[in-house]
């Protein structure tokens, strides 16, 4: 049994039901929306104390709580934490306060045991901030969606055959449910067919806008709605059908509800078709409404092929 095949059976061991209910639970505390919901697990240690050490640098999302608390769940060391706003950087060491506060991200970047730099910047700034940690020889895990122009991708790419060290992304919809991630451990072993269509919905909940900081209105920092939600929805469709590329055959954006906000893309949908022949429809939008406990999530209707014998 491979190490991927025991740590799957020991997560279904532990009660998902009742996991599952203690984050909507935390959901219901939150503020109206996902910006800050961090998911917490049961710890499976896969290295040592001390064994990975790593930072979090750029603290202007919430996702930062739940990536890191993946990576230490997982064993890792948790060392440095930095952002130019110490309200928020206070913030973090109440959840985490085995981490130090560095004097500035160059002090995290030239300390050789640092192997790893978790970062949630602004969307449009996630790039260069990924481009300085991989010049500095660690890798990098960013939030989603993490990039947000077409030269951006191709600075990383550059960078990554340049360096060696690797460019990784925090698509928690996928990685950080119980569910999505038996989905794909179930498509692994040949026990549900092959997917070859996926129907994609990612509602959300936009909640206060005035609790929300002000590049989340920009989009040339927010990246747009298919950038920011509906990458979730697209890494999900290349994952589950075994999709290399794809090519966006039609898509649409509007802003329909909330004309304060002329930048904001509150809807948007999209039909891709994969280079193995696999398709997808998705639609994003900041519409879950207020009697609802939790801020919306992904929903994915999946076609399947199975070879009859």
């Amino acid at each position: 049994m491979t190490m991927k095949e025991k740590w799957m059976l020991s997560w279904l061991d532990s009660d998902i039901p009742q996991g599952v209910g203690g984050r909507r639970e935390e959901r219901r505390k939150m503020n109206g929306n996902g910006m800050n919901y961090a998911p917490k697990g049961k710890p499976q240690p896969v290295v040592g104390s001390g064994e990975f050490v790593i930072a979090a640098v750029a603290l202007d999302h919430g996702h930062i709580y739940g990536m890191c608390n993946g990576l230490t769940e997982a064993g890792a060391t948790l060392k440095w934490v930095y952002d130019p706003d110490p309200e928020k950087v206070k913030a973090f060491l109440r959840a985490f306060p085995q981490a130090q506060p560095a004097e500035s991200e160059e002090q995290i970047l030239q300390d050789p045991e640092v192997k790893l730099v978790c970062g949630a910047a602004v969307t449009s700034l996630r790039c260069a901030l990924g481009l300085r940690v991989m010049d500095a020889g660690k890798d990098y895990f960013t939030d989603k969606a993490p990039f947000t122009t077409l030269e951006q991708i191709e600075a990383a790419r550059e960078k990554i055959r340049k360096t060696g060290r690797k460019y990784m992304v925090y698509y928690s919809e996928r990685i950080h449910v119980e569910a999505a991630v038996y989905a794909g451990w179930l498509i692994e072993q040949g026990a549900i067919g092959t997917p070859i269509h996926v129907d994609g919905f990612g509602p959300h909940r936009i909640g206060n806008p005035h609790s929300r900081p002000d590049w989340f209105f920009e989009k040339e920092k927010y990246g747009g709605i298919l950038c920011d939600i509906g990458s979730h929805q697209i890494e999900q469709f290349l994952f589950y059908c075994n999709e290399k590329d794809a090519k966006i055959q039609y898509s649409q954006v509007g802003n329909y509800a909330h004309p304060d906000y002329p930048e904001l893309e509150d809807f948007g949908e999209a039909v891709l078709l994969g280079a193995n022949g696999g398709t997808q429809h998705f639609r994003v939008d900041w519409f879950t409404p207020d009697g609802l406990s939790t801020w919306g999530g992904r929903k994915n209707l999946y076609s399947w092929h199975r070879r009859l014998y």
